[in-house]
């Protein structure tokens, strides 16, 4: 399931909890939820780190431990990233100081769970466009990290 995908249904699952009687076992199912998000978003960070730290052991093995060659490339490849991941975080975070000025406008709409609901899903897909607009900068840079490597397995 890709990581648009797994979001979308996050998604679904938020606005359907938040369609209960507004009763303390919602509280609890909201919080459970809240637990059961942040639990997830680590156990991604966790995996994403693990797999990089996997992938930097096997260019050791494959290039020796101080390949300058391998190590340009990472520099380089780090250095490329910066800026799209920068304005993609930069993105997401006005998306979420707009849905969190949303919810709070919602607070005197006779219809709250329907403003909370637009609210929450005009912020979803601000988040995907953030995504979406920083591909192109970090598909480049990853291009240009294999062409890297590949021209160090050739004797570059």
């Amino acid at each position: 399931m890709s990581p648009t995908v797994r979001c979308a249904a996050l998604a679904v699952l938020v606005l359907a909890l938040t369609r209960g009687e507004g009763g303390a076992a919602d509280r609890d199912k909201l919080s459970c939820l809240k637990d059961a998000r942040s639990s997830f978003g680590s156990c991604q960070r966790d995996a994403q780190q693990r797999c990089k730290t996997e992938f930097d052991t096997s260019l050791r093995s494959c290039f020796g431990a101080d390949n300058t060659c391998v190590r340009g490339c990472q520099a380089d490849e780090g250095r490329c990233q910066i800026d799209p991941s920068a304005n993609q975080e930069g993105c997401k975070i006005a998306c979420s100081t707009d849905l969190k000025s949303a919810l709070r406008d919602c607070k005197v709409e006779v219809a709250l769970e329907a403003c909370q609901q637009t609210a929450r899903v005009k912020a979803l897909k601000c988040r995907q466009k953030c995504t979406a607009v920083t591909a192109p900068a970090k598909q480049r840079c990853a291009e240009a990290f294999k062409n890297c490597l590949i021209a160090c397995a050739s004797g570059g």
